[in-house]
């Protein structure tokens, strides 16, 4: 079986349009019953020279692979077919090929490529099931053409601090959500009392915390569900699909609250802050750095844009930060649709 062709032009096709699962490589691939003798898969074979794979399926469920090469090898030996023709076709197969869902993302998925290949196992092909039912055969370099894919488009409008997705991209994640009406949590992510920690510790402290920041939170998200993206400066944007962000939220705060102190000297530490001028050149105290998280869930069948949610996100923002120290603020208020040719709907509200 020859493997697909990757024919996305690039330039005309946004980030959220760029496919990012497994499933964009399900390639169909003939499979086989487990009570095929040897000779059956034989005559397959050689009646089709371009099967490099056949998977072994039983009721659905794919149990091994058995490669072209291998299998011709002994079938075409001397006395192969004579010693093993009767036999069943499992004799030959590979009981432990490499399954992937076709939900898991790309970048998951290509990591448990690069470890299975430290297991001896195939390093061209895949087995791609859904929900453990056999879909297809997916190949190792259409994989990597498609991360190359997502991995150009992510860094011409990447962060350079921290290389995460910048506005563009996060604007396209949500509308794309928006579009297809799947919920989700927008999390703002702000650091408070960062301008005098850059005051006193200069820029460079203050880049390593950001970046410290953008690991934690990709750290603690989900690689298949949730998308972080930088806004800029100390600003970050998480879009959690998963269902326990508020947990995710939490844990974040925990973590940075932990790593925080390190980064001060040990005077500052023991004071729980510093001592410097305010914007008015007023000397003041400022605690130690925290982090305000305001997330809000949009109601995507009445939120039309990415501005709303923006807009949304940056009051719950807001909220968080007027509590002291690191703050999580939930906002329970749904955009609601307003057509434009009439002006009496109104938006907001409380739950």
């Amino acid at each position: 079986m020859r493997r697909m062709q990757n024919n996305d032009n690039l330039s005309e096709v946004t980030f959220s349009e760029l496919p990012k699962t497994v499933a964009c490589l399900v390639t169909p691939n003939r499979s086989i019953d487990p009570k095929m003798t040897v000779e059956e898969v034989g005559s397959i074979l050689r009646r089709d020279r371009d099967l490099s794979y056949l998977p072994v399926v039983d009721e659905e469920r794919p149990i091994g692979l058995i490669r072209r090469l291998d299998f011709m090898d002994i079938f075409l030996s001397n006395y192969g077919r004579e010693l093993h023709g009767r036999k069943p076709a499992t004799f030959f197969m590979d009981p432990q090929p490499l399954l992937i869902e076709e939900s898991l993302s790309l970048e998951e998925a290509s990591r448990r490529v690069t470890r299975s290949i430290n297991r001896h196992i195939d390093p061209h092909a895949f087995i791609i099931t859904s929900d453990g039912r056999y879909r297809g055969l997916g190949w190792t370099l259409d994989l990597l053409e498609k991360i190359t894919d997502l991995r150009v488009h992510s860094a011409r409008y990447a962060n350079p601090l921290t290389l995460l997705p910048g506005n563009v991209p996060i604007q396209d994640h949500i509308d794309a959500l928006l579009k297809s009406r799947h919920p989700f949590a927008a999390a703002y992510c702000d650091l408070d009392c960062f301008k005098p920690f850059n005051d006193v510790y200069g820029y460079k402290k203050g880049d390593q915390i950001i970046q410290m920041l953008g690991r934690i939170l990709v750290e603690h998200a989900d690689v298949n569900l949730d998308f972080v993206g930088h806004i800029g400066g100390d600003d970050f944007m998480v879009i959690f699909t998963s269902s326990d962000w508020r947990e995710r939220c939490e844990k974040i705060l925990e973590v940075f609250a932990c790593q925080t102190p390190r980064f001060y000297n040990k005077e500052d530490r023991r004071r729980g802050g510093i001592v410097t001028q305010d914007r008015q050149g007023k000397e003041q105290f400022f605690s130690l750095l925290s982090l305000s998280i305001g997330v809000i869930q949009p109601d995507p069948d009445y939120g039309y844009s990415h501005h709303d949610v923006a807009a949304l996100a940056t009051d719950a923002k807001h909220q968080a930060k007027q509590q002291s120290g690191n703050s999580l603020f939930v906002d329970r208020r749904r955009l609601v649709f307003r057509p434009p040719e009439s002006a009496d709907h109104e938006g907001g509200g409380s739950d």
